[in-house]
């Protein structure tokens, strides 16, 4: 009886022995398994974020490209006569006379739809200025500036503030703005000598498009460098 005892105490010792053998065994290969990140899920987060802002990033990059000449993104198709229209000068020179797009004909026409709200039309103005002063004042082309969206008593003062001596019209309940299918201001149209829409611009102007708008009706501009 004795013997038997002590025979089942050498197994449950043996037993104990192995059991613990076993538990330093697989700690053991725990320990050299390849750790997981701890945060994965947020490392994740933050991949697909990253991808995000740089997909954002080239969106809007695409976005700011300036517009192809050739590509009429306003109402008026490039190619097609630009509508007729008689409006009175509020501001600039010749205050108190009207203008009518078909007597400028023999001339390239440059139509700015703008209003005194329009930050960037305001970074504009001094620009189309500048350049209508050395070049225009001397009748290689006509500059008018369109604005519907002010109040026309404000648009001669407008003018004086900003000293501009270029024709700034005045349209009335936005009529002419409807026929040109303005969208977005500012909006250039450059129309040639024989009264054609060649170029339209929805965004403000800078050289490189005055350049480009200048070529498309026909006008080199390639030795005038100019800056904003």
């Amino acid at each position: 009886m004795a013997k038997k005892l002590e025979d089942a105490k050498k197994e449950q010792d043996l037993a104990s022995m192995q059991r613990k053998e076993l538990k330093t065994e697989l700690a053991d290969n725990y320990a050299h398994l390849p750790r997981k990140p701890r945060n994965r899920r947020r490392i994740i987060t933050f991949g697909v974020l990253g991808i995000i802002a740089l997909l954002a990033g080239i969106i809007g990059w695409l976005v700011l490209l300036p517009s192809s000449s050739q590509q009429s993104v306003a109402g008026v198709a490039i190619g097609t006569e630009a509508p007729n229209f008689t409006l009175q000068i509020y501001g600039g020179s010749d205050i108190g006379t009207s203008v009518n797009l078909s007597a400028l004909r023999g001339h390239p026409v440059i139509l700015n739809f703008w209003s005194e709200s329009c930050i960037p039309c305001l970074q504009e103005v001094p620009y189309l200025e500048r350049f209508y002063s050395q070049y225009g004042a001397q009748h290689q082309f006509a500059l008018l500036g369109i604005n519907q969206a002010d109040p026309s008593d404000d648009i001669a003062k407008f003018g004086a503030n900003f000293h501009v001596t270029y024709p700034l019209l005045f349209d009335k309940g936005g009529i002419i703005n409807a026929k040109y299918v303005v969208i977005a201001i500012p909006t250039t149209y450059f129309i040639d000598s024989r009264g054609i829409v060649r170029s339209v611009f929805v965004q403000p102007l800078t050289p490189r498009t005055m350049q480009q708008g200048f070529s498309s009706v026909g006008m080199s501009m390639s030795k005038i460098y100019l800056s904003r």
